[in-house]
């Protein structure tokens, strides 16, 4: 279930009558249809931000994966991005870059789901990609062999994974005998035998209108889109869909499993088998996972109480029948796991013998209801939400989930843990980390062969999709915060939003721990980062947890802040939020706890493989003692007084670095008075500190190999320092550049790299760049993931790439298309206020104008392919990158 986004306030529920459009009105909030082929459709008006998602969940999933071939149904979702009969994946993948959206897929037990978010203005080539996805898909053979090099580095990706090892084998020996025990994301034994013949039979079983739910959301007139999903959807062919076959679950006999695993740290879990999504009592199971987790709950006060590094509930997927969910705790590296099973236990038992303390069941309640009216302010996040709700959960509506959980009462909560809690059907897990980072061995560097070329020229596209290339403009800036200083130094940053009655608030304090901690201290900001976890000078943990509860307010202290309440509450929980930011719980106790965590978290942290080859990474780029080497260790935090952590907060956390952002149904006038009223008396002294690292010199070319136990691919890490600053005009070419090379914020589909080391050669699953530009230091960075047989291949590939992008000017039409995609970009990035706000706020510390994405897109649409070509030759040194290679 998806608890999480707002009931609307609907002005008109209506099913289409089979062949004709349902009549609507100018103020329709929601629409519902039914069209003659079966297919289901729902549209969401929401105006946040001239954006609009769109998602197509056919109900298949995993779990209809035939016996001789598990993965098949995440294989075929990987397919549908290889073209049908009427658009190439060459077009295909040209539109949707052009369209500068999220553009995604994801295999879930029961349904598939296809993502896209996109400018308003071009739902019209949205809708007609995925019409045309659900009429025919290719699933050539050949297209096949393509994809399943990609697909399988996937695969050993995920069983790469630390710790997945463990949760996997539960969800096999649970479900053994169903055809919930096979392997999701597929094995290379399945996917070496399977064909594209067998592709298109599974398509042609699932993939039909009448098996399939479209939501549309975002800023949409739902008649005119109605009349466009009917004119592109209704002709396609309703197909017969298979019954399923009822799965039995057999109840579980408790299992104690004492293992070796992956993870760089010990983890205990105890597990249970939870009520399904068809059970009256699934709402109730997730009421009662959320009080689990709740912040003055028992599980999280072993994280509070420094007895674990982290703590909490998880639950896997909900299936129809059953949902397994597990109480973890990760505690420090060196301490036994099995005593901390017990404590999890002797949770659960608690609750299912004396029940859920009435203040908390009511306070979670309250809370996850006031959470319904965050996913409007996200227009992804709606679609997404309204998917979930009617293709996993099977329910009407969002609103009917929500008076469903309103109707829970504590003693549905209480009958549900003394049925569900029971030792006699635990899974207890007691997992001892046998983690090795490996080896540092020497890299030998690939000989020179004949390599597959990109396709050259350019990709006509339909004539629909045409305007997705020729209408690509500067979007004109939609936000107008209003800004102003308060006379202690915060900057105060407010976009009023009316689309809920809901307020974010997100503040951050400009700082760099590796300047500002003083020698010999390595670690304090992350002591002092923990208390304030611990409640204020006033208020303990628990009392200040309990006021944020009477608001249903979510909130978080530090050099980052956040507030997150309903509009009603804001006066109050910008209270609660300065009391804490203001005036942090500085006791010996609350000391001691965070710096119990502190320790832990950075044993935990230096003792995986990949923490490790980062800093020997950073090491070969940054001159010795380089503060950006500084690395806080168990010894260095455990050395700490409780005066240094205050010290270094009286000097690190000051109201003239600090920038606050509010978003949402607030007037700046109120918003200002409020902030000031509570923040007003923070006072800094002494004079601003300087948090500019110094230059370095460019680094040396080198290579590092390690061998973690776990990894069966190479994972490539080129890093890079480069000499170009922030103030430097072609920072705009370099960025284009870098969109053209490896995707950047455009995304990867069209890029040289993803095109020659996934589509065209299978050899990598993803590639990705990326550029950092600093006012004094910039770095530049490609990844990616290979078997090891084909990283010398992908490397060389990367190297050409590299050389053409210095050498040639990128076609015409290459150019405009990752103009296109950026420039669209800039709107999508905009269509969720904690995006919105997280951006204000970043520029705002960064120095930058607030308008910078509007500045960036006229910069970036003047420039040509020579200044591109010339920003490469400039700053990008080929030979100058250290590879780090982490595999067997």
């Amino acid at each position: 279930m998806r608890l999480s986004a707002l009931v609307l306030a609907l002005t008109l529920l209506a099913t289409a009558a089979p062949g004709r459009v349902p009549a609507a009105t100018a103020d329709v909030g929601l629409l519902r249809a039914t069209l003659p082929n079966g297919l289901r459709v729902l549209i969401v008006r929401d105006t946040l931000a001239p954006v609009v998602s769109t998602e197509v969940s056919y109900l298949v999933g995993s779990s209809d994966d035939p016996a001789a071939f598990p993965g098949l149904a995440h294989a075929q979702e990987h397919m549908l991005f290889r073209g049908t009969p009427n658009v190439s994946t060459d077009q295909l993948n040209t539109i949707a870059t052009a369209l500068g959206g999220d553009y995604n897929a994801f295999t879930r037990p029961t349904v598939t789901q296809f993502l896209f978010t996109v400018p308003a203005n071009d739902l019209g080539i949205a809708l007609h990609l995925e019409a045309d996805r659900m009429r025919d898909v290719l699933d050539a053979q050949a297209q096949w062999q393509d994809e399943r090099g990609a697909i399988e580095q996937e695969v050993a990706m995920d069983e790469s994974a630390p710790g997945s090892d463990f949760f996997n084998d539960m969800r096999a020996r649970v479900y053994a005998g169903t055809r919930y025990a096979r392997d999701p994301v597929g094995t290379k034994a399945s996917f070496d035998h399977l064909t594209g013949t067998e592709l298109k039979r599974f398509y042609r079983t699932w993939y039909a209108p009448n098996n399939a739910i479209l939501v549309v959301a975002g800023a949409l007139d739902p008649n005119q889109t109605l009349a466009q999903i009917t004119a592109l959807f209704a002709g396609l062919p309703r197909r017969a869909v298979p019954a399923r076959a009822p799965v039995h679950i057999l109840p579980v006999r408790r299992m104690v499993v004492r293992r070796t695993t992956t993870l760089p740290y010990p983890l205990a879990a105890v597990g249970y088998v939870l009520p399904g999504v068809n059970s009256k009592d699934y709402v109730t199971s997730f009421l009662l996972q959320a009080v689990l987790n709740g912040e003055r709950g028992p599980l999280r006060a072993l994280t509070t109480q420094g007895l674990a590094i982290g703590s909490g509930f998880q639950a896997e997927p909900a299936l129809p029948e059953s949902q397994l969910g597990y109480a973890v705790a990760a505690v420090a590296p060196g301490q036994n796991p099995w005593v901390m099973t017990e404590r999890l236990e002797a949770i659960t038992a608690r609750y299912a013998r004396e029940g859920v303390p009435a203040d908390l069941f009511e306070a979670t309640k309250r809370r996850v209801i006031a959470d319904q009216l965050l996913s409007r302010n996200s227009i992804t996040d709606l679609a997404t939400d309204w998917s979930d709700v009617l293709a996993v959960d099977k329910e009407p509506s969002i609103e009917h989930e929500i008076e469903l959980l309103r109707g829970v009462t504590l003693a549905d909560v209480d009958r549900l843990a003394k049925l569900y809690f029971q030792p006699a059907h635990a899974i207890v897990g007691a997992l001892t980390p046998t983690y090795r980072a490996g080896a540092e061995q020497q890299h030998e560097k690939p000989s020179e062969t004949l390599l597959p070329q990109r396709p050259a020229g350019n990709v006509m596209l339909p004539v629909w999709a045409q305007p997705a290339l020729s209408d690509a403009d500067v979007p004109q800036p939609s936000l107008r915060p209003t800004v102003s200083d308060l006379p202690n130094g915060i900057r105060l940053i407010v976009q009023p939003e009316s689309i809920s009655h809901s307020v974010f608030l997100f503040g951050g304090i400009d700082s760099e721990p590796p300047l500002q901690e003083p020698r010999g201290s390595d670690g304090i900001s992350a002591v002092l980062e923990g208390i304030f976890d611990y409640g204020t000078a006033t208020q303990t943990r628990d009392q200040f947890q309990r006021g944020l509860e009477e608001i249903a307010a979510r909130e978080d202290a530090g050099s980052h802040f956040s507030l997150q309440v309903t509009s009603d509450a804001f006066d109050r929980g910008v209270q609660l939020l300065a009391d804490n930011e203001l005036h942090p719980r500085f006791d010996e106790e609350s000391f001691r706890a965070a710096q119990r965590q502190a320790a832990g978290n950075a044993a935990a942290s230096l003792s995986g493989s990949h923490v490790i080859a980062l800093h020997k990474l950073d090491a070969k780029l940054l001159p010795a003692n380089d503060p950006g080497l500084r690395v806080a260790t168990p010894p260095s935090i455990e050395a700490l007084a409780l005066d240094q952590v205050r010290s270094y907060y009286a000097a690190a956390f000051r109201p003239d670095l600090t920038t606050i952002v509010v978003i949402g149904d607030v007037t700046p006038e109120h918003a200002r008075r409020v902030i000031e009223h509570d923040f007003g008396a923070w006072k800094a002294t002494g004079p601003k500190p300087d948090l500019t690292y110094p230059a370095v010199a460019l680094n040396a070319p080198g290579e590092i190999k390690l061998t973690p136990q776990t990894m069966q691919q190479d994972a490539v890490t080129l890093a890079e320092l480069i000499a170009i600053k922030r103030d430097d005009p072609s920072r705009y070419a370099l960025t284009l550049g870098n969109a053209v090379l490896g995707g950047g914020a455009a995304g990867p589909l069209t890029s040289l790299l993803f095109r020659d080391l996934r589509m065209n050669t299978g050899l990598v699953y993803q590639v990705n760049t990326a550029l950092s530009i600093g006012p004094t230091r910039s770095r530049f960075e490609i990844t990616y993931a290979s078997a090891p047989d084909n990283a010398a291949q992908a490397r060389m590939l990367v190297d050409r790439d590299l050389r053409r992008m210095q050498q040639t000017p990128i076609a015409q039409a290459e150019l405009a298309l990752t103009k296109a995609a950026l420039l669209r970009r800039t709107l999508v990035d905009a269509s969720a206020e904690d995006a919105i706000a997280g951006g204000l706020l970043r520029r705002s510390i960064e120095g930058l104008p607030l308008d910078e994405p509007a500045v960036a897109a006229q910069r970036i649409k003047a420039t040509t392919a020579e200044q591109i070509r010339d920003a490469f030759a400039r700053w990008i040194r080929p030979g100058g990158f250290v590879q780090l290679t982490e595999g067997p």
